[in-house]
């Protein structure tokens, strides 16, 4: 029993010999009559089988019968889904019914579904069949089914095989050597030659029909008007609106001899002869570039020839007279000229590229292929704007608005290939490859000649639907049903995906990107992606894909996963090298400042050897000479009184002072100038001796005093005394002030003013060495002296010494004490 449900939602049954239709309102099966004419009455009924108008059938092998019409306003089914799995017959989504078993084979009965009759005679209704050796891979197919694209498959024995529909339909052209050349007649016939067999024929499209013509033929070829030239061995005929001129030819013809029309004058050349002009009375040669090697050859406007040069230059000729050039640097060198087209705009096609005429210049054409332009010798504009060009990979279609994109602003053609694929065979003719014959656009290739209609697109609406397959890292895979937690340590992630389409899988496009990695969509045809050094982190990888049409699916296949880390790259690890670098930068400032300290300490042990030294030779030899001349001076010092008495007396008191005061200094030179007075003590001497009538000095001493260094201390006056004197002379200053900061961390001596400030060439004049004086007496301590100043804004010395180098009660050695601490 095999039952099916129509599309007004009523139920029916056979029994391979009567047929039935369940009636709701009795709940049980009713006999139905079925008419068909001719039919074998021992032929059982084996199946249903439902056209894409709705109605249903029912039959066998040999007839379809008509059960059930469809309702108007029922809504009909994808047919891919009425089928059974066992069909051995089916309506495509275009009406036509394909069955197997005819007897052998497949049989296709064109759009048998579309017509009104109630009664289908497979037979009598087959327009074409596959049954011979070598056009199936079995005659013995098993089932026939459509998918949802509408491709239809065939299942046998020894495997399956797909039917698609294509874009380009072969003309029934005999097999031929060389290119065709094709002519389109005013009256919709067409002419069309083989120059390298010398054949000719006339083809009638309503017919299909192909009539040889006698003679031997050259060449064909349209000029600008529409007339026909038409190049035979004996002559010349041209067809201009149905009437023909036949003209006789200046000499026997040469080697690859050509003729093309302007459309006012008939042009005649070969190889390595003048070319030659007809303007309709006799024949004069060409007078401009005698001698030169063209190579291509094609009319433009009406009064137009466009020639091409062997060295890649093109020629305008217009009125048979040479008008303009073009050499490849002004074409965008695109290599030899292979294709002219000067309707709606100037289009060149050469070699190796195609350049267009816009805003007096031309402008070569981007593609993302190098080899997608080259070799296009056939340029075609429809009615919608829609541009054909046929080149040497296959036939590209280019929308109306991607075209003007490209030329306008320079940016990336957008076309659509037919290649292979769609019925496209070889590759483009070396002649005028492209041709409108009434609506069919004839295609000219290596292989013959194919047609499609310009203005029908066969779309595919279906939107793919992209699937996520696999996850690896390292060759280790990750299950997809949770998000996976990515091996620390993985150098290479490879995501694979698809999307399944069986119409056109090869062209299917597909876009991806990983959120924290790509900032932009990368589209392609793969179907995997791959990335290399990961961070740790969490990532979404997002994939989607568009069919052969330009439909996008719908939504992303998305997979949120996690990069574990490795024990170098966790936070923990981090922030403990950076307490290592921070404990390094101190500990090796530490040790700066402990050689910095040493280094000064032995400066300052060698300066207080040298000044016991000079105590002591002052008290051996000075003060002891002096000793014993006070001595002698004594002892021959009268008694009595006179004025050479008291002059000598008052000199031995002047002597013996003089020698208290040198056992002072020697004594100071010993014990490291204890007694001389502190830095702040002498900075305040300094500056109110100094100071002259109207200018002010104060002293701020910031901090608790402490001891410092002798000579750190010595250096520090110095540099207090040179740049107060220097103020006090030169700044024409008011205020002056002096402030000592004693810091924890280090020892700051300022000292400013309000005056006129230092030239900018003060430092380098001759004989003055008070601001080098200064920068000097502070390195030898190792502290900064910092000097700012500026025409009318004062003058600024800022002299700091780390504490241990400035600090005489400070404990030598390494401490744990903050760098930046004062």
């Amino acid at each position: 029993m095999t039952i099916a449900l129509d599309r007004n939602d009523r139920l029916w049954a056979t029994n391979g010999r009567h047929l039935f239709r369940y009636d709701r309102d009795a709940e049980r099966c009713v006999p139905a009559s079925l008419t068909a004419p001719n039919r074998d009455a021992s032929e059982k009924m084996l199946g249903f089988r439902t056209s894409q108008d709705g109605r249903l059938w029912v039959g066998a092998d040999s007839y379809l019968a008509l059960v059930s019409a469809a309702a108007p306003s029922a809504t009909a089914r994808p047919g891919y889904l009425s089928q059974g799995s066992g069909s051995t017959a089916i309506f495509d989504r275009a009406g036509n019914l394909w069955a197997l078993r005819c007897p052998t084979g497949v049989c296709l009965a064109a759009y048998a579904g579309v017509d009104q009759a109630s009664y289908i005679d497979v037979a009598a209704a087959t327009t074409s069949r596959l049954d011979q050796p070598g056009q199936l891979s079995s005659l013995a197919p098993r089932v026939i089914f459509e998918d949802r694209e509408g491709d239809i498959w065939l299942g046998s024995a020894t495997g399956i095989e797909r039917f698609r529909r294509n874009t380009l339909r072969p003309l029934g052209l005999p097999a031929i050597k060389g290119d065709f050349h094709v002519a389109p007649d005013a009256d919709g016939s067409v002419w069309v030659v083989a120059p390298q067999e010398m054949r000719g024929w006339r083809y009638d499209p309503a017919s299909r029909r192909l009539t040889a013509l006698p003679g031997k033929y050259r060449g064909a070829t349209l000029a600008p008007d529409g007339a026909v030239v038409l190049l035979r061995e004996d002559g010349i005929t041209v067809r201009r609106a149905g009437v023909e001129t036949v003209i006789d030819l200046p000499g026997p013809l040469p080697m690859a001899a050509w003729a093309r029309g302007d459309g006012h004058r008939v042009w005649l050349g070969g190889v390595n002869v003048p070319v030659q002009l007809w303007d309709g009375h006799a024949w004069r040669p060409l007078a401009d570039l005698p001698g030169a090697e063209f190579v291509f050859s094609t009319a433009g406007q009406p009064g137009q020839m466009w020639r091409g040069l062997a060295d890649g230059r093109l020629v305008l000729f217009e009125g048979g007279r040479l008008r303009g050039e073009y050499g490849q640097a002004a074409l965008g060198n695109i290599g030899q000229a292979t294709c002219v087209s000067t309707a709606p705009e100037l289009v060149v096609g050469g070699e190796a590229g195609v350049a267009v005429l816009h805003e007096g210049r031309f402008r070569r054409l981007r593609v993302e292929r190098d080899d997608v332009l080259r070799r296009v010798t056939g340029f075609f504009v429809a009615a919608d704007g829609t541009r054909w060009l046929n080149g040497g990979i296959g036939l590209l279609r280019v929308e109306a608005s991607d075209w003007r994109r490209a030329v306008d602003s320079g940016a990336p053609l957008r076309y659509a290939l037919l290649d292979a694929r769609d019925g496209y065979s070889g590759t483009a003719a070396g002649v005028a490859s492209l041709r409108l014959v009434g609506e069919h656009l004839w295609v000219t290739t290596t292989d013959g000649i194919v047609e499609l209609d310009p203005s029908r697109r066969e779309r595919n609406p279906l939107a793919p639907q992209p699937l996520l397959l696999a996850v690896t890292g390292d060759e280790l895979a990750y299950p997809l049903t949770r998000p996976p937690l990515i091996r620390a340590g993985t150098t290479r992630l490879r995501f694979d995906f698809t999307a399944p389409a069986l119409s056109r899988p090869e062209r299917i496009v597909f876009s991806y990107r990983l959120d924290g990695v790509d900032r932009a969509w990368q589209t392609g045809s793969e179907r995997s992606a791959t990335y290399t050094g990961l961070a740790p982190g969490d990532y979404r990888f997002r994939v989607r894909a568009m069919n052969e049409d330009g439909v996008w699916s719908e939504g992303e296949r998305t997979l949120d996963l996690h990069v574990a880390p490795t024990v170098v790259q966790t936070a923990w690890f981090k922030l403990a090298c950076v307490l290592a670098g921070l404990l390094l930068l101190w500990l090796g400032y530490r040790l700066r400042l402990r050689f910095l300290t040493r280094t000064l300490t032995e400066r300052m042990s060698a300066r207080m050897e040298e000044r016991e030294r000079i105590a002591r030779d002052l008290h051996d030899t000075v003060l002891q000479t002096f000793q014993g001349f006070v001595m002698k001076v004594t002892t021959i010092l009268p008694a009595s009184e006179s004025a050479l008495a008291d002059s000598l007396r008052r000199s031995l008191r002047d002597a013996k002072a003089a020698i208290e005061e040198g056992r002072d200094k020697v004594a100071a030179l010993r014990d490291g100038a204890h007694h001389e007075p502190s830095l702040c003590d002498y900075l305040r001497t300094t500056g109110e001796q100094d100071a002259g009538p109207g200018q002010h000095f104060t002293l701020r001493c910031v901090g608790r005093a402490r001891p410092l260094h002798p000579i750190v201390e010595q250096e520090l006056c110095a540099i207090g005394r040179e740049a107060l004197r220097n103020a006090f002379r030169h700044a024409d200053a008011k205020l002056h002030e002096a402030v000592v900061e004693y810091g924890a961390g280090a020892l700051v001596l300022t000292m400013r003013d309000d005056g006129r400030g230092i030239d900018a060439g003060a430092r380098d004049k001759q004989g003055h060495w008070g601001l080098r004086g200064i920068e000097e007496r502070a390195r030898r301590i190792h502290a900064d002296a910092c000097l700012r100043t500026a025409p009318g804004a004062g003058t600024s010395w800022r002299i700091e010494i780390k504490a241990a180098l400035a600090y005489a009660d400070v404990r030598r050695g390494l401490r744990w004490r903050w760098p930046w601490r004062r």
